[in-house]
């Protein structure tokens, strides 16, 4: 957050800047949700137009959240080029100036730091308020509007509605307990609005997603896909419903004890801004009536949400769950443009620099996870067992599951147009030597991700998978394993390992084993989606957030044989030190709110900060 009265001050009398020079000129389809040309325009002027006030609300759009790197404006950079799922046990950075290594490796980040730079973990600049407040202006004014009837006025507050609870969804997963903004400010109004309560800011988010699901249709008809893919949906408001509901029923904030130990001293617990003040079962319940409800009502409706499938080519199928757009499983889809003209566009080189930097770069202990075709899991002990003067012909990366080479580059994937990729010291795409702690594939691997074949680039669409379908699929999974139906979950996840051809899990786990079974589901499946990041957070994983993470030497020999050195990634501050001295606090499972807001009294602090 930054300072609330900074945030409001430049959009209490002049917020339609963006919006269309004429309606004729107003593009939807390819265009829509991108920024046309600027101009300033009376708010009367707006919402007597009928085409001016749905620009108003497209160009909302354009606040939600894009997780991907795209330039360096504040929306476009994510942490100065890092990534959020570099805080995790999935990904490193091996980018000493990004926000990653330099504030959070570093154990420099605190209350006190910058947040006016784009180097924290949840930065969108202000656009968060930005478009909650844009939202609100839509839905206090567009009764005025002539030439559309009231059932598209519902719908379309129903939109701005939605575009209000996925910023505070954003914000709750990083602060926990908020400010709620009920309307659009106003000079004469008073900006220090106290914290919510976690419950009351989570139930304001699920009403919002209530009021939205009752006037959105449940899906886009076929023929809308074009001019109007990514519009708001029944299917997505109950999606996010069930992200925030999960999120919120985990132990993070719903558990017999405060996350932090900081809970006779801290306001934050004593209030319940970061703590329900104690352990809810019925939390799990709600999670689950909400998955059924979703499920029950795309039956009803002719499942037009499905899984992408591909029988013949599962790994094409994943890729286009996750890249290309109206594809039947993206709930939520934001964009920031339409489509990338060729690799050397400059905001596909940024995306490529990304990885190229090292910026986002896998860690063995994810490459792990991933098991083979079969379903078999990989064997980590396989590493301990080589050297680096050991070369052998196996290749201990072929035949895994399908979603491994399309989250990261791995060592004799195919790889441009001309070779496979050389991830060995030396090779085309490896480090350059054994000493190497940066760059693209230091760790032996590389991103791939979103970035794909540099040449296959050119004409994809652009867009961030915010919200897909396996993750309401894993969601049910979850809470029907929580509240004891663990026999019930094994149909949800196996609904995801099928469309890459896995087996199903193996029959009576118990209750724990199927909750890792799940988390690590996750994990396969929504790679660079910053879904990890927030699992580990929910659920309290510190022993995950502390342990030393891994890489691999590869080194070439005759013969088409390699050797494996598996070696220990630069230490994080908050991983355990080498003498066994514990760096993790609790407090790293929230943000702070910064200083300069804190100093003004109206908010209490996150424990710790």
């Amino acid at each position: 957050m930054t300072d609330m009265k900074k945030i409001f001050n430049g959009l209490i009398l002049i917020l339609f800047a963006a919006l269309v020079s004429c309606a004729d000129e107003f593009k939807v389809g390819d265009a829509f949700l991108e920024k046309a040309p600027s101009v300033d325009v009376d708010k009367d002027v707006v919402f007597n137009d009928a085409n001016y006030a749905r620009a108003f609300l497209w160009n909302a759009y354009t606040s939600l959240y894009y997780g991907r790197p795209l330039n360096w404006s504040a929306k476009g950079n994510r942490m100065n080029m890092g990534a959020v799922d570099a805080l995790t046990d999935c990904f490193t950075s091996g980018l000493s100036w990004d926000g990653v290594s330099s504030l959070y490796y570093s154990g420099q980040f605190n209350a006190t730091s910058d947040y006016s730079a784009a180097v924290y973990s949840y930065s969108n600049g202000e656009e968060q308020w930005t478009g909650i407040r844009k939202a609100w202006l839509f839905i206090e004014n567009i009764g005025q509007t002539p030439n559309i009837d009231d059932s598209e006025k519902e719908r379309l507050k129903g939109e701005a509605k939605m575009i209000i609870a996925c910023h505070y969804a954003d914000m709750f997963r990083n602060y926990g307990g908020l400010p709620l903004v009920t309307k659009a400010f106003d000079p004469n109004d008073d900006f220090k609005l106290p914290r919510a309560t976690a419950r009351e800011t989570m139930n304001f988010i699920t009403d919002l997603c209530d009021q939205a699901y009752a006037v959105l249709p449940w899906a886009l008809q076929s023929g809308e896909q074009e001019q109007w893919a990514g519009r708001f949906t029944a299917a997505a408001a109950l999606g996010l419903k069930i992200r925030i509901l999960l999120f919120g029923a985990s132990p993070l904030f719903n558990d017999s004890e405060p996350y932090h130990p900081e809970a006779s001293s801290a306001p934050s617990v004593a209030e319940q801004h970061v703590w329900f003040g104690g352990k809810d079962m019925s939390l799990w319940d709600d999670v689950v009536d909400a998955c059924d409800l979703f499920m029950t009502r795309n039956q009803q409706e002719g499942n037009p949400w499905d899984l992408v499938q591909n029988p013949s080519n599962p790994r094409q199928a994943y890729q286009d769950a996750y890249y290309r757009r109206a594809n039947g499983e993206l709930l939520i889809d934001t964009r920031a443009r339409a489509t990338v003209s060729w690799y050397w566009d400059a905001d596909c080189y940024y995306l490529q620099s990304y990885g190229s930097y090292g910026a986002m770069t896998p860690t063995l202990e994810y490459v792990n996870l991933f098991p083979y075709a079969d379903g078999t899991p990989f064997d980590a002990s396989f590493w301990d067992r080589q050297s680096k003067d050991h070369y052998i012909t196996e290749d201990p990366f072929a035949n895994r599951d399908p979603r491994l080479y399309e989250n990261c580059l791995v060592n004799n994937a195919e790889f441009g147009m001309d070779h496979v990729a050389e991830l060995w010291i030396g090779g085309r795409e490896g480090p350059a030597n054994d000493l190497a702690s940066d760059g693209a594939a230091f760790t032996g691997f590389a991103v791939y991700k979103y970035i794909l074949d540099k040449e296959h680039m050119a004409g994809k669409q652009d867009q961030w998978p915010y919200l897909r379908l396996p993750e309401i699929y894993l969601s049910y999974a979850e809470a029907l394993n929580e509240v004891g139906r663990t026999s019930d979950a094994y149909q949800y996840v196996n609904y995801v390992r099928t469309r890459v051809r896995l087996p199903g899990l193996k029959s009576g786990l118990t209750q724990d084993e199927m909750r890792k079974e799940i988390l690590d589901e996750r994990a396969r499946e929504f790679g660079v989606e910053e879904v990890r990041y927030y699992d580990m957070i929910r659920w309290k994983q510190a022993k995950d957030f502390r342990k030393i993470l891994h890489g691999i030497r590869i080194r070439r020999g005759d013969n088409s044989t390699y050797s494996y050195e598996k070696f220990s990634i630069k230490k994080r501050f908050i991983q355990d030190g080498e003498d066994g001295t514990i760096f993790f606090t609790p407090k790293w499972y929230l943000s702070p709110f910064p200083f300069v807001e804190m100093n003004k009294g109206y908010l209490t602090q996150n424990p710790g900060w």
